[in-house]
């Protein structure tokens, strides 16, 4: 602004009339500002000063008889209420802080109980008026093999308490089945012997020490040890990976199941194949890289590193990750007598089985009836903490209609995934789910966030793995890195990729390749 001043113009043949400008510049819009020249003319035009530069100058219409009136308006604010807020910081918690906060609620509102259900023996589900809906809905099949499951003691469930009972039993069971094969004097260097099991089956002692201490001869010992390592699973009482490995194949060649290469490459070159140096092998051996991958990949299929596997939740030795176990929230369960089709299962614990005190809401309606006199202290306490026990529980079981709302939607776009495995995982966005369920992504955000899914493959994996977009192409960067001729440069895997249908820049390749531990061309 280069003035000060406004320069009124009147109609009439009066001289120029001056006022004083307004705090604000009024020109672009114009607003409700008036003032009155000393005429008292109205219609007064005044020159916009906005664009000083600008040749001709703009005029800008102004009425002199109206006044700065304040006028209220009302307008829109979006404010979460408590109840929304209540439900988006349960959504966002994981199991074990859920548990804390229902122990909190428990212990701090009278008016909030914990009812234990009575569950079905068959499937462990909550039986409604002594009825179990979920082996309703199953067909006579399913029924029967959960009978004849349940008659024979086999408990399928992953419960780590079953497991652990199982591996104080395998030490008998191994002794059972060699006691006809063995001497008195040579079962009991066995019972000595199966006390060094680990919860794997790994025999963990020095044959050596154990031959000085029970002062008999090593190769007694050896004998021994040989035997216990034909009862029981297949690799059991080995001492190392290798040796079970290794046990393992002289079982699947008796079964007439073999490679060429296999036991070359675990008995001499063990070590290059964990570090993945196919080439190397393959030039120690005289073979191609290719004989060796077929070799590799027989070893993935029909063998596992661990005698027991089944004993402890166990994460497959071909993961690139290192998931410790942990309760799921959501499992995902394949339909019985539908290959291909899943089901989802919000998890539940016994403690989330709550339900309002009948003797609050017994003294809620008197209260509501006049029938009971109650000064306005025991009023407002029963009135808030009995409304504060049904919007918990409201919260808890929206929390679970969420939570299987968002399941049920990435299970429809995963299959192929849980399918076929982790090649066919299909990156998927929140705003994808957000969509097809019709929450918001915020919502979608919070659901996903610290849980876990327990797979059909019994394998425990977050939650949030299913919307990471970079998964699927790690997994196939690593297959074209193991198949290669000759090291690729970041911009030929950045091609492959590309043929493969996966479309990623250069510098995302690096990057991948160093996270997963790959050297570059000029070091493989």
């Amino acid at each position: 602004m280069k003035s000060s001043i406004w320069h009124w113009r009147s109609r009439s043949t009066r001289p120029e009339e001056t006022v004083k400008r307004p705090p604000e510049c009024w020109a672009c819009p114009p607003r409700s500002w008036s003032a009155r020249s000393a005429s008292g003319r109205k219609n007064v035009w005044r020159p916009c000063l906005l664009r000083p530069d600008r040749g001709k100058e703009r005029q800008v219409k102004v009425s002199l008889d109206q006044t700065a009136v304040q006028q209220p308006t009302h307008e829109m604010e979006m404010r979460p209420s408590p109840g929304l807020i209540t439900f988006a910081r349960l959504l966002t918690l994981a199991s074990w802080e859920l548990e804390q906060t229902i122990q909190e609620e428990l212990q701090g509102n009278p008016a909030l109980e914990l009812c234990e259900p009575e569950l079905c023996t068959i499937c462990g589900a909550p039986l409604v008026d002594g009825m179990c809906y979920e082996c309703l809905r199953q067909d006579s099949e399913v029924i029967e093999r959960e009978e004849r499951r349940r008659q024979q003691d086999v408990d399928e469930d992953f419960d780590p308490l079953t497991l652990i009972a199982g591996q104080v039993n395998l030490g008998e069971q191994m002794l059972r089945e060699v006691g006809t094969l063995l001497s008195e004097e040579d079962m009991s260097i066995a019972s000595y012997l199966v006390g060094y099991l680990d919860d794997r089956g790994f025999l963990d002692c020095n044959p050596q020490l154990v031959a000085f201490t029970l002062g008999v001869s090593a190769e007694r010992v050896e004998r021994v040890i040989k035997a216990l390592q034909q009862a029981g699973p297949v690799g059991a009482a080995a001492r190392d990976v290798k040796e079970c490995l290794l046990l393992q194949l002289e079982r699947l060649a008796e079964a007439g199941i073999s490679n060429p290469l296999a036991e070359t490459i675990i008995r001499n070159h063990f070590e290059r194949l964990g570090q993945g140096q196919y080439h190397e092998i393959a030039r120690a051996l005289g073979v191609t890289s290719k004989e060796v991958l077929q070799a590799r990949d027989f070893i993935r299929q029909h063998l596992r590193p661990f005698p027991v596997p089944d004993l402890v939740a166990l994460e497959s030795w071909t993961s690139t990750t290192d998931i410790p176990y942990t309760a799921p929230d959501v499992i995902i369960h394949e339909k019985p007598g539908e290959p291909g089709s899943y089901q989802v299962e919000v998890v539940r614990s016994r403690r989330s089985f709550l339900q309002v005190s009948p003797v609050y809401q017994r003294v809620a309606r008197e209260i509501r009836k006049g029938i009971r006199a109650t000064t306005e202290h025991e009023r407002e306490h029963v009135m808030e903490h009995l409304s504060r026990a049904q919007s918990f529980i409201a919260h808890l079981r929206e929390r679970r209609e969420t939570l299987q709302a968002v399941a049920e939607a990435v299970v429809a776009r995963q299959i192929p995934f849980l399918r076929d495995g982790v090649r066919h995982l299909r990156p998927l966005t929140r705003a994808e789910i957000a969509e097809a369920t019709g929450l918001h992504q915020s919502t979608v955000s919070r659901a996903v966030a610290d849980k876990y899914v327990l797979l059909p493959n019994r394998k425990v994996i977050p939650f949030s793995a299913f919307f990471e977009p970079s998964r699927s192409v790690k997994d196939v960067l690593r297959e074209i890195v193991e198949q290669e001729d000759g090291p690729l440069a970041d911009a030929e895997l950045a091609e492959e990729l590309s043929k493969r249908g996966y479309h990623v820049a250069r510098r995302t390749v690096a990057k991948y390749r160093k996270r997963m531990g790959i050297l570059p061309s000029t070091m493989r």
